[in-house]
């Protein structure tokens, strides 16, 4: 597709937190408020980090701007952005996510980037909500809602009453979005909340959700039933669970399963898993030294990268890796837990 200067792209993570993030940017931008004042034809697409070089393929010309939301940045990507000041420097390039693998490396991506907003204390959609707030934008009140309710998921909190039932729509909707991966189911949620109308879901939108219930429904009896087994084999390692399940969990989801297993132990967690292109080491915490492990991890050459949240960690790790090492250094962190 061919864009222009009457155009603008954002493209948005596959979750509920990509989603609500372009729907919020979205309104902005129809609104002529932020980060443009033009009328513009808005494009909203999703895309993890890994199939984000195949996702801008897709596009050819030079937009007003291009949006980057919630996508944790990954050192295959720099590219991307060099190539867009290259081809489009008058294209203005906007990112805004809380992901630590972003914040780390910001001074590598700050020449390329007109527009910043991070900070890993909150979820992207609520920065954009903290943006529209400062232009003293009012949104729909649908969209402060689920921007709000997101907050609550990613950090983990009891949501208020008032806000309980919002939750568990939200919840329902990200699954929805990461176990369906449809472009075009992920667009319509973003135009149906960006739409300032209280419009309703529409009936086969609603059969996703009932059917996407039922799945849910599934997947946490499979996972209930592989945090038993696992937690059979679990060994300790410091003050952590080591839970080995490369041979017994091989489908999405690992860091759920990480999640349900530390719930279980009552302990932090370390998951060694396999994915589809190696391994990866899911590290789950209560407090940030997840984080501070799996930098260690990368540091001392185990990892090829690194990315997640402040209490959980995803490292993927390179082939030929030491688990003794990675045992090591498990132990030394578990002082700061």
């Amino acid at each position: 597709m061919l864009l222009t200067k009457e155009d603008a792209l954002i493209i948005g993570d596959w979750d509920a937190d990509g989603a609500v993030s372009a729907a919020i940017l979205s309104y902005m931008q129809n609104s002529r408020a932020y980060p443009s004042n033009k009328k513009l034809v808005v494009y909203v697409r999703p895309s993890g980090p890994r199939e984000l070089r195949k996702v801008m393929n897709d596009y050819s010309g030079c937009p007003e701007f291009i949006a980057f939301l919630d996508i944790p940045y990954i050192q295959e990507n720099f590219g991307i952005f060099e190539d867009i000041k290259k081809s489009c420097p008058n294209t203005q390039v906007i990112y805004v996510d809380h992901h630590f693998s972003t914040i780390d490396n910001v001074e590598v991506l700050r020449k390329f980037i007109d527009k910043f907003r991070l900070g890993k204390d909150k979820p992207t959609s609520m920065h954009l909500l903290d943006i529209a707030h400062e232009i003293k934008l009012q949104l729909p009140q649908r969209l402060e809602l689920f921007a709000k309710a997101l907050w609550y998921i990613e950090l983990g909190r009891k949501p208020s009453d008032e806000i309980k039932e919002t939750v568990r729509v939200v919840a329902t909707i990200s699954r929805a979005l990461k176990l369906n991966r449809e472009e075009k189911f992920w667009e319509k949620m973003v135009r149906w909340l960006s739409n300032p109308l209280p419009i309703p879901l529409g009936k086969s939108d609603l059969e996703i959700l009932n059917k996407v219930e039922e799945e849910i429904k599934k997947r946490d009896e499979e996972l209930e039933k592989a945090v038993e087994d696992l937690a059979i084999s679990a060994r300790r390692v410091g003050c952590f669970r080591f839970v080995d399940a490369r041979k017994k969990w091989k489908r999405r989801g690992v860091s759920s399963l990480a999640t349900r297993l530390a719930r279980k132990f009552k302990a932090p967690v370390a998951l060694l898993a396999k994915v589809k292109d190696g391994e990866i080491l899911v590290i789950r915490t209560k407090n940030a030294t997840a984080k501070k492990i799996a930098d260690e991890l990368y540091a001392i050459g185990m990892a090829v990268n690194t990315g997640g949240h402040r209490n959980i960690s995803i490292v993927r790790l390179k082939s030929g890796y030491d688990l003794k090492k990675i045992e090591d250094v498990l132990v030394k962190y578990c002082r700061y837990i």
